[in-house]
């Protein structure tokens, strides 16, 4: 029996559980459009990892991603009405961790 069947749910949690996906998604409910690079400064990540971690949240249709033919090339990414639906969850996270105490190690 898989994680998936047992628990229907953890195809989420395994998405959200990755490293930086739920930063991506409150930058860019913070502000939105935002580019490629804007991101990478802010979370201070490997742009390998924030590549997949962006694929990764188009690809489940949390993010858009819109390339603009222009030179330089232009990509901006923003959150889909999915990934807006994810924010009162989100906040719901915050709110649980700080009643807590959660702290990061």
């Amino acid at each position: 029996m898989t994680s998936n069947s047992c628990c229907p749910h953890m195809r989420t949690m395994d998405l959200l559980g990755k490293k930086h996906t739920l930063t991506i998604i409150w930058l860019l409910q913070q502000e939105s459009p935002r580019r490629f690079n804007e991101m990478r400064r802010d979370l201070d990540v490997n742009p390998v990892t924030l590549s997949q971690r962006l694929t990764e949240l188009e690809s489940e249709g949390i993010i858009d991603r819109r390339a603009f033919a222009e030179v330089p090339p232009r990509v901006e990414y923003g959150l889909t009405a999915k990934g807006t639906e994810l924010l009162p969850v989100i906040d719901q996270l915050c709110a649980w961790s700080k009643r807590h105490e959660i702290r990061t190690a």
